[in-house]
């Protein structure tokens, strides 16, 4: 087995429990659902910057500020 195939075994969950065929399937599979996750937490990171940028923050409305 060559060491690429071991690392993607490694890598990918479940990537043990397929054939080496399979594997390169598995493996795009879950390249699309870690894009998918990044592209849902960038958008979540920018909505939470924006509400924090352009309102009060919770410290503030305390009179802590």
């Amino acid at each position: 087995m060559s060491r690429k195939v071991r690392e993607l075994r490694r890598l990918v969950p479940g990537g043990t429990a397929v054939p080496a065929d399979r594997l390169l399937l598995r493996t795009a599979d879950y390249i699309v659902r870690l894009r998918a996750r990044v592209e849902l937490l960038r958008a979540l990171s920018e909505l939470v910057a924006a509400t924090n940028h352009g309102g009060c923050h919770a410290d503030e409305e305390d009179g802590d500020a």
